[in-house]
This record gives C-alpha cells, sequence and structure tokens, in this order.
C-alpha cells in the first residue's frame, strides 16, 4: 500500500492517479480474480469521468439500496404514507363482536420500530385499547393479522439459508412488525466450548420450539451465531458461537410470521385489558385454510399512518435496512403492476428506469436489498441511475437519504481527516467477498458527479484491504 501511495505521488494529474489505483487494485494478488469496477459520471453534462469494468455485471450489495430508495421516492412521492388498518367483520351488540378483528397492513416495514414513531409495545397498546374503546368487550371470533397484501411468500427465492432466519433476512410480509426481528438472550458458558443457554426471547415468539447448539468462544469474538427459521415455520434453530464474559449477549433472529407475532401480543393486551375472546389468534392465511372463508365485508376501527417513505428512506439507506429496501421494490412493483412479488417489483423497477432512458443492460437483480448474491448490476448502472435521479422532482429528498461520509450512517468512520469528508454522500455494501460505495460528490470545479465503485469476488481474508484500498478511492476522486 505504501509503494502504490508513493508511485500515485509522481503522477501529474488526479485523474491519472486515479486510474492508476484502478490498476494496482485490480492487478493485486488478493483481487486479481475478482473484478474491480468503477464509474464516475457528471450530473450536469452527463459525461463519463471515469469506466473502468464499468459495464460487467457484479454484485451490488447494499448499494441496491440507492435504486430501492429512488424508484420508491419517483414512483410514490416523497410524501407517501403506508397505512395499517384495525377493522371487524359481522356484527356488534351489548359490546360483542359476533365476528373477527382484523389488522391489515399495505407493507409498512416501520411499524413497531423503535426508530420511528410508535415502539412495538406502544403499538400493540394501542391496537388493543383501540379495539376496547370501539364498544368492543368481547368478541366472539379471532383476531387475525391480515398482510395479504403482499404475497404469502415473504423471501426472494434467491436468498441464502443461512441468512433468512437472521434479522437481516428477514421476510417481507403485508403486515411488519418491530421490523419483523426479535432478539435471543444468551447466556454464555464460564469456560471454552461451554453451552450458551438460551435465557430468554423478546418479545416472545409464541408456540416456537428452540433447538440450541450455540457454545462459548474466546472473549471479543462477537456474534458468531447463525439463526435458522423459514416463514411460517414452528422450529428455530441456532448454531455458532458467542464470546465468554458478558452475562447477557443478545443476537437478533427474524420473525417467522409477524402478522401472527402481532395479531397473538395484542390479543394477549386486549385480555389484559379485561376483554374476552373466544378463538387463538391467526394469520390470515391460517384463517382462510382453517375456515375456507371467502373475504367478508370489514369496517373500520382505526387506520395508522407511518411516516412519510422520505422519512424512512433515509432510515433505510443510513443504516442499511434489508426489510425496509424490500418493502419499497414490493411497493413499486405493486404500484406499477398491482402484483407485489420479487419479481414484479424488479420488472416494475426496470420499465421505471428503462423509461426514463437509463441503459440497464447487465441489470439482473433479484431484491431491493441486495442480499442476494445472485443479483447483479454494472458500475454504470448505478451510475446512471443516480444521474437520471438529479433531475426527478424527489431529488432533494433522495440526495438527503444518503450518509455523509465522515459523519452519518455506515460511512461516518471513512475517510476521517480528507477532503471526501462532508463532500461525499455515499451507500456502502458488503456481503460475501463483496464491498462497494456508491453515491454523489462535488467535484472541485463544483460539479456534482455520481460515482459507484465495487470490488467483487476478492480472496476470502482480504475484507480489510479492499476497504482500505476503496477508502483510497473516494479520498481521491474529489481531486478530479
Amino acid at each position: 500500500m505504501k509503494l502504490l501511495l508513493f508511485v500515485l505521488l509522481q503522477l501529474n494529474t488526479p485523474l491519472e492517479k486515479f486510474q492508476q489505483l484502478l490498476d494496482s487494485i485490480q492487478n493485486d494478488n488478493e483481487i486479481q480474480t475478482g473484478v474491480v469496477a468503477a464509474s464516475i459520471r457528471s450530473t450536469q453534462t452527463g459525461a463519463y469521468k471515469i469506466q473502468f469494468n464499468a459495464r460487467k455485471s457484479v454484485n451490488s450489495a447494499s448499494t441496491l439500496k440507492l435504486v430501492s430508495t429512488a424508484s420508491a421516492l419517483s414512483v410514490l412521492g416523497p410524501d407517501y404514507k403506508y397505512q395499517t388498518f384495525i377493522e371487524y367483520d359481522g356484527t356488534i351488540a351489548d359490546s360483542v363482536l359476533k365476528g373477527n378483528i382484523y389488522i391489515r397492513g399495505t407493507g409498512d416495514p416501520s411499524l413497531g420500530s423503535s426508530r420511528v414513531g410508535l415502539d412495538f409495545q406502544q403499538i400493540v397498546n394501542l391496537f388493543a385499547r383501540k379495539i376496547k374503546d370501539f364498544g368492543i368487550k368481547k368478541i366472539e371470533g379471532s383476531i387475525i393479522g391480515d398482510g395479504s397484501a403482499f404475497p404469502d411468500n415473504t423471501l426472494a427465492n434467491s436468498w441464502v439459508w443461512g441468512d433468512i432466519g437472521n434479522y437481516y433476512g428477514a421476510g417481507i410480509s403485508g403486515l411488519n412488525i418491530n421490523e419483523n426481528l426479535y432478539e435471543i438472550h444468551f447466556k454464555p458458558g464460564k469456560s471454552l466450548g461451554e453451552e450458551a443457554l438460551v435465557s430468554r426471547l423478546a418479545p416472545q415468539i409464541p408456540n416456537i420450539s428452540y433447538i440450541n447448539r450455540v457454545t462459548t468462544a474466546e472473549r471479543g469474538s462477537g456474534d458468531n451465531v447463525i439463526v435458522y427459521n423459514t416463514p411460517f415455520s414452528n422450529t428455530i434453530m441456532s448454531e455458532g458461537t458467542v464470546p465468554i464474559g458478558p452475562s447477557d449477549f443478545v443476537v437478533k433472529g427474524s420473525i417467522p410470521d409477524p402478522a401472527y407475532f402481532l395479531a397473538f401480543h395484542v390479543q394477549r393486551k386486549f385480555q389484559e385489558l379485561r376483554g374476552e375472546i373466544s378463538n387463538e389468534a391467526l394469520s390470515y392465511p391460517l384463517y382462510k385454510a382453517k375456515f375456507q372463508k371467502s373475504p367478508s365485508i370489514r369496517n373500520l376501527i382505526l387506520s395508522y399512518d407511518s411516516p412519510t417513505i422520505s422519512t424512512l428512506a433515509q432510515h433505510c439507506n443510513f443504516q442499511s435496512i434489508n426489510l425496509y429496501a424490500d418493502a419499497f421494490l414490493k411497493t413499486v412493483g405493486y404500484s406499477l403492476s398491482k402484483d407485489a412479488s420479487f419479481e414484479a417489483g424488479v420488472k416494475a423497477e426496470k420499465f421505471l428506469w428503462s423509461g426514463k432512458g437509463v441503459d440497464l443492460q447487465g441489470f439482473m437483480i433479484r431484491d431491493g436489498s441486495g442480499l442476494s448474491p445472485s443479483g447483479v448490476l454494472t458500475a454504470n448502472n448505478l451510475v446512471d441511475i443516480l444521474f437520471t435521479m438529479r433531475h426527478d422532482s424527489a431529488f432533494n429528498d433522495f440526495y438527503a437519504s444518503i450518509p455523509v461520509v465522515g459523519i452519518t450512517g455506515t460511512v461516518q468512520n471513512l475517510a476521517k481527516g480528507s477532503k471526501a469528508v462532508g463532500n461525499v454522500r455515499a451507500k456502502s455494501g458488503s456481503i460475501a467477498n463483496t464491498r462497494a460505495f456508491s453515491g454523489y460528490y462535488t467535484s472541485r470545479d463544483g460539479e456534482l458527479m455520481s460515482f459507484a465503485f465495487i470490488i467483487n469476488r476478492y480472496a476470502d481474508g482480504a475484507d480489510r484491504k479492499v476497504r482500505r484500498y476503496l477508502e483510497e478511492m473516494i479520498k481521491l476522486m474529489v481531486e478530479i
């Protein structure tokens, strides 16, 4: 690395230095079997300043969230809000509901999140209280979580088995709650290799069998737990290690059935408020399977709005929340085609950006978050979408949703002490053997530039080196 920097200093222009840096990275013995892709384009003139393997399809990792948030803001508008409804069917007489309560979502990924609005327990309390305050003291039916706005299959077909039980691999339902995650509290053993016991799950996951294969590892070794479960499953298994030392070590898993989970907790709170109910809580697919009933006429008790999608987009990009990005993809799909599947969302985004003149050759994504290892795009795809978004009416909200290098979000510790700090807005991305950054910066002559840097399929164990290279690229590009 020191030799490389010495060579760069001998070159004349920042552009020459940048090109030499790219060549050197691509020829690094731990990277040469993979691909270094880079593209920089002026959003004012449209001219490309750099194109290096810019038309090769590579894994995007979480830089794909820029496409998801841009698509959502462009199609839905910055002020769009998701709505969640409390409804009932049947009749109410003498405070007795002869029918069911439905909690119906429209895909809000932030419902019950502690990041925005009311948290999980506050939502549960609100919903249960609103049912009681509506004059219902007894329900001769069920409380049903209805996530049917999105398909019952909440997962992308291309996601990896080792991801989907963990919080970052949570499926996307039409009714989400608490970002579809729960906490597993482990009590590490007192010696290496000893079993780490599960003390509790928070919030409680109803009707779950838990198989624990987690053991205790060295102090400071961190979270090396993989959680396995599938949507609608009643069995969760975990394996791996947690570090010796803490008396309570927390790992996050994904809720198998968030619609049922919310219905269960609202029902329990309703009973705590001295409400009576005849049947167990259900999710809508299980209700339909059990009773074989057609949809009934429903009446409104409560409509609950999410924050604006502009606010949610900022949380998505600042904290790299997969659930939010995939909800945006599905919502865009439903908005443009009345189909909220992952496949329809991908088609809708392709339709959107190709209709705006973006060349999407090599754009073969599989989800909205970048979690899928088989989803690929090109560096030019990214910078061209960013270039096009510059002229969208929602641009200011989109630009504000991207973290500032050295200051905010997942890039707050990047390029400290350099001219990139406060200038560059960048979304980071990382999955196995892929690291990436993409966003905007202002050049020395005042032009707003879009950029994408991706290093893909490098050698195992080279993560730190690759991150240093990318950081050097970001520091140098602001000089171009």
